[in-house]
């Protein structure tokens, strides 16, 4: 098993959740972030100080993680890539992490055999 993260703009959230549920990626957590890259956030001219330049250090961005099996994660991580290139900075982040074991609550309440995560119950 795999995690995708996804960072990701705010409009393209939608688009990122068809084209992910597309493929039956359907079981995702999402959260609001801010963030910046390499452009360090915005830059811009205020219009009622003279003219000065201000900035915005950090700009709002929606966080979804994935967990999808090894075999489904480069077409996962291709339809997240798809609904959100724009080719101008700020497009995002796509980070795969794998993951040793992975346990359902239920089945750790359960008492089922899940691994070497049963230590932890």
């Amino acid at each position: 098993m795999k995690e995708v993260i996804a960072l990701v703009r705010p409009r393209n959230l939608a688009a990122t959740f068809q084209a992910t549920a597309a493929l039956g990626a359907e079981l995702l957590c999402h959260q609001r972030v801010m963030g910046r890259g390499r452009q360090g956030g915005l830059r811009y001219m205020r219009p009622f100080v003279g003219g000065q330049e201000g900035e915005i250090p950090f700009l709002p961005k929606r966080m979804l993680v994935w967990i999808v099996p090894d075999e489904s994660v480069r077409a996962v991580v291709a339809a997240v890539i798809s609904a959100n290139y724009s080719g101008a900075p700020g497009d995002g982040k796509v980070f795969v992490c794998s993951l040793d074991d992975v346990a359902d609550e239920e089945a750790l309440a359960a008492g089922s055999n899940v691994g070497s995560l049963a230590s932890y119950a």
